[in-house]
């Protein structure tokens, strides 16, 4: 009994997992026998990211187009994952052409994309996971309308397409391509007469140019982009075209045109076979290229590879690679807290992934003395100066897998100068012309003494504001210093103002103390403070109005006292021209 309902028991699950591997084989309802009645197009497994034949939509017959539509493509891709659809205007496109890059199934078979330059700036993706699947056939149809409306649509997947894309620059694409990702094989089928989809596409038969034929030989004699055998150096020129400093953040950035100069002798011909080809310019991505790091970079990625370059290959085996109007970013911080009269000295670090065998050396071959270069900002640049990286590293990364400087490495120094004139010009005059105005209304008084000093407070501060938007945040400038000093001696004059005044109008009744009378009276103080010394008429004077007098003695001795305030804040806050 207990053995029938064990077999019993068997017998459920394997028909449970029959009914299961059939659904996923029929998930689309489409047979092997219905592929059979297409054309196919196999793409290899280790063909990998590489759009080989194009395919000419030149003459079609769309059973199923309506008014709307350019074009009304359908196709069944059998792959685990990636299915790249390439739609173009002109064959072998390079990175900057406009194109529609179709992806099903990318990230591991977790998204969707669409994308209007190869391999980057996806314009809209969608989030569905496996929709392809390496047991089965998906369909995809792609639609283009008159309105500049991109539609890829999964039929039997979910009604409404699966990305659509409104493009205000509106492609005519006139040629397709299939490829894949990594080492994931894939076979397209195309033409099917059994959904109505036949004679679509045209593949275009036309015969090789000389180039395009020895483009393919250098592809196939490259490897797979593998390290070059004995490779040993890498030569680099840098050329700096722009320059400027971001104060509040010490980053520094610089617009360079980078070329790296190699030897790889795979890629080596006889100009005399290919009707004298001495050299060509290079479009795909399947000859090994150096992964330049910036090593002190600000960006999140250090590599200096994927971004769009040139490469010229010459006949005797040497590759040249071109980055025109690379900006490279780096911090620089300031540590002298000397605003605005900073000097800097700012490193740009390049290196070399060593490779396999760890000893691809890095050679600058430009001049280690740069000519002085004219940028429009308020930062002189002053010198440039390339020199190697002698330090105790010789490993790229560290046991965290922090990248780091390594010896033989390039560094740019660049030595840069604030136009600090200006902010002098600017801030330190009206600090000097209130320093003049206060010393003036010593020479005043009543009203106009106190209106004049309300007048050098307030400039002042408009002073004081204005540099704390310019002034760095970190520290206290010595000139912000020289504001606050002087705005505080305004401050003191203002209210000792007041005190004179109320000491001559609306003096105490009672007479001053002896000393202070004493004081008032002591002829070295008062020939010191250029008063004139004391007689009959200054002591019956000051009998009948004391406080007259040491109101006189008080404004005398802070007189003297505020000019050395005034000289030592000129000699020691404000900076130098």
């Amino acid at each position: 009994m207990g053995t029938n309902l064990l077999l019993l028991l068997v017998k459920l699950i394997i028909l449970i997992f029959h009914l299961g591997v059939v659904k996923a084989e029929t998930k689309f309802n489409i047979t092997s026998a219905q592929m059979d009645t297409c054309r196919h197009y196999v793409i290899p497994r280790n063909q990998g990211y590489k759009y080989v034949d194009f395919f000419h939509l030149s003459a079609f017959k769309y059973t199923k187009l309506s008014e709307n539509e350019i074009f009304h493509l359908k196709f069944y891709v059998n792959a685990a994952r990636d299915a790249h659809i390439l739609l173009t205007e002109i064959p072998n496109p390079s990175l900057s052409d406009n194109v529609y890059e179709i992806v099903i199934g990318a990230g591991y078979n977790n998204y969707s994309t669409i994308r209007n330059k190869m391999g980057r700036f996806s314009v809209t993706t969608n989030k569905h996971p496996k929709i392809l699947s390496a047991s089965q056939y998906t369909p995809i149809e792609i639609i283009q309308l008159k309105n500049s409306t991109l539609m890829v649509s999964i039929p039997g997947f979910k009604e409404q397409p699966l990305m659509t894309f409104d493009d205000p620059h509106m492609l005519y694409p006139g040629y397709l391509s299939f490829a894949s990702y990594g080492s994931i094989p894939a076979t397209w089928f195309y033409d099917c007469q059994f959904d109505g989809f036949e004679d679509e596409l045209e593949e275009e038969v036309h015969p090789m140019t000389p180039i395009e034929l020895l483009v393919k030989i250098l592809n196939e004699k490259a490897e797979n982009g593998s390290f070059p055998a004995y490779l040993k150096e890498v030569h680099l020129l840098l050329d700096t075209t722009f320059l400027t400093y971001q104060q509040d953040h010490s980053m520094l950035h610089t617009r360079m045109n980078v070329k790296m100069t190699w030897y790889d002798p795979r890629v080596i011909w006889d100009p005399t076979d290919h009707y004298d080809i001495g050299f060509l310019h290079y479009h795909d991505n399947v000859i090994w290229q150096p992964t330049l790091l910036k090593i002190n970079s600000i960006e999140h990625a250090d590599e200096y590879y994927n971004i769009e370059h040139r490469i010229k290959i010459d006949y005797n085996g040497t590759v040249t690679s071109i980055f025109e109007n690379v900006v490279f970013s780096s911090w620089c911080p300031n540590a002298m807290k000397n605003w605005p009269n900073e000097h800097l000295l700012c490193d740009v670090i390049f290196g070399l992934d060593p490779g396999p065998l760890g000893t691809l050396d890095l050679i600058y071959d430009g001049h280690w003395a740069h000519p002085k270069i004219e940028t429009l900002s308020e930062w002189t640049l002053k010198a440039i100066t390339v020199s190697t990286v002698d330090n105790a590293n010789n490993m790229r990364y560290t046991d965290k897998k922090v990248l780091q400087s390594m010896v033989g490495d390039i560094a740019i120094e660049f030595e840069i100068a604030r136009n600090s004139r200006f902010y002098k010009n600017v801030f330190s005059m009206p600090i000097l012309t209130c320093q003049v105005l206060i010393i003036l209304s010593f020479l005043l008084r009543g009203y106009r003494r106190g209106a004049l000093l309300l007048v050098v407070v307030m400039v002042l501060l408009l002073g004081l504001m204005f540099l704390t938007k310019h002034a760095p945040k970190p520290y206290v400038p010595p000139i912000m210093m020289a504001y606050q000093h002087i705005l505080r001696v305004a401050t003191f004059c203002y209210m000792l103002h007041i005190c004179l005044m109320w000491l001559e109008l609306y003096p105490p009744r009672s007479k001053p103390y002896n000393w202070l009378s004493s004081i008032v009276h002591f002829s070295p103080l008062r020939f010191a403070l250029c008063m004139r010394l004391s007689d009959n008429d200054v002591f019956i004077g000051s009998d009948q109005q004391p406080w007259r007098e040491v109101a006189k003695i008080l404004n005398a001795l802070c007189f003297v006292v505020i000019n050395i305030i005034f000289i030592v804040v000129v000699v020691l806050l404000l900076p130098h021209v």
